[in-house]
């Protein structure tokens, strides 16, 4: 059981952590947080597993999860060391540069604080002299809390934490796992995808209609990769990584609507708990996805993609209205500008991972974002930066017609 939960958490916690170093150093120092990381990792986890996934299931006929396992997983530890050594080389540039080398061996609190900040700058706490700054923005830096919004804070820890226990403990029953939660099962033991009929058991061509959402797949590579029955991956393990994960894009959303008023920040978050935990009006709300079918791939569309979606356009908005000239940045300048495109390329690939409708839905919404953007701002630079986005979904509806053609 010990040495089960250890590859689990290996699997689910560390090894995407470490890769969502990799594309942290793009973003913003003000973005560079332990929270982003984590969100950022699972984008390129995701979006590795479905580029090595979906040309497995295609053009190998016996073993293709076998062979698909085997790349990802030598991926996914590639991936994290070279974030990890990434990492390790920001803290020797610019530490010790500065500190004597015997006073960075010291092992002391003084010192490990200082590398994490190297490493997550946006997790810096501002000083009293920062707020005196005019030419500081302290609206998107992390700032202390009052008592009162510790508490709010506290109580929204609650509310998720017995959102994730009845989720582990009260697993309800879907019709669809019958089809999603079998497919996941076939390959965990027989080394197939999308190729045996759910219902009967028996062979069949290669279900074009579920199989590019390869989300199954990935919920089986966890389940082989961990031991565990993949039943038991997607009703109980699953539930306890996409809740967090999903309060997490909340929070990010929160830090932009609230950047000037960070103490409603914990109330924001309390409220959107209780949405979700009573907003089963019907069984097609996305609370009662959220809840009751967290690990369906529709379920992460309508409550992590999109405001995934919603945070990156916030993100956007916000760097569109400080009116800087493009010719006068510095290359990395240049990078924190495009990074939440390129972020929103990464969504793109999620959603196609989840559901193919994700992948229709996500293009309409962009779309449409990028209409009222150039009527605001009058730029055309967001066309680009938008076609760019959704190449992703492009190339997923040509392999589609490609397959069903």
């Amino acid at each position: 059981m010990i040495l089960t939960i250890f590859r689990l958490i290996i699997w689910m916690v560390i090894i995407p952590f470490l890769m969502g170093l990799i594309p942290l150093r793009m973003l913003p120092q003000n973005r560079q947080t332990v929270a982003v990381t984590f969100i950022t990792g699972y984008l390129f986890s995701f979006a590795v597993f479905e580029v090595i996934a979906i040309p497995c299931m295609i053009h190998i006929e016996y073993g293709s999860f076998h062979y698909a396992c085997r790349i990802y997983g030598a991926a996914e530890l590639l991936l994290a060391f070279a974030g990890l050594l990434q990492s390790i080389r920001c803290v020797r540039e610019k530490i010790y540069r500065e500190t004597p080398a015997a006073e960075v061996r010291r092992i002391s609190g003084r010192t490990l604080r200082r590398k994490l900040e190297v490493i997550f700058p946006g997790e810096c706490r501002l000083d009293a002299e920062d707020y005196l700054n005019p030419r500081r923005d302290v609206s998107l830096r992390k700032q202390r809390y009052s008592r009162e919004s510790v508490a709010y804070w506290g109580i929204f820890v609650l509310i998720m934490l017995f959102q994730m226990y009845m989720a582990f403990t009260r697993a309800s029953f879907d019709g669809d796992d019958a089809y999603y939660v079998t497919e996941s099962l076939l390959a965990q033991q027989a080394n197939v995808m999308n190729t045996i009929l759910p219902y009967t058991g028996s062979s069949t061509s290669l279900d074009i209609r579920h199989a590019l959402a390869v989300i199954t797949m990935w919920a089986a590579f966890i389940a082989k990769a961990g031991g565990v029955h993949a039943t038991i991956v997607s009703h109980t393990i699953l539930p306890l990584l996409y809740i967090p994960m999903t309060y997490l894009v909340y929070i990010q959303i929160g830090r932009i609507l609230f950047r000037k008023k960070h103490e409603m920040l914990p109330v924001f978050m309390v409220v959107i708990s209780v949405i979700q935990m009573f907003g089963n009006t019907s069984i097609y709300t996305p609370e009662t996805f959220f809840l009751t079918r967290t690990w369906q791939g529709k379920s992460l569309v309508s409550n992590l993609v999109i405001p995934l979606l919603f945070w990156l356009f916030l993100w956007i908005s916000r760097n569109m209205s400080e009116k800087t000239e493009w010719k006068k940045l510095s290359a990395g300048q240049k990078l924190e500008q495009i990074s939440p495109w390129i972020l929103m390329g990464l969504v793109n690939m999620t959603s196609g991972i989840c559901s193919s409708m994700g992948v229709i839905l996500g293009t309409v919404l962009i779309g449409t974002y990028t209409i009222v953007m150039l009527i605001a701002t009058r730029r055309f630079s967001v066309m680009l930066g938008a076609f760019c986005a959704c190449i992703p979904n492009l190339v997923y509806v040509l392999i589609y017609l490609s397959i069903w053609i």
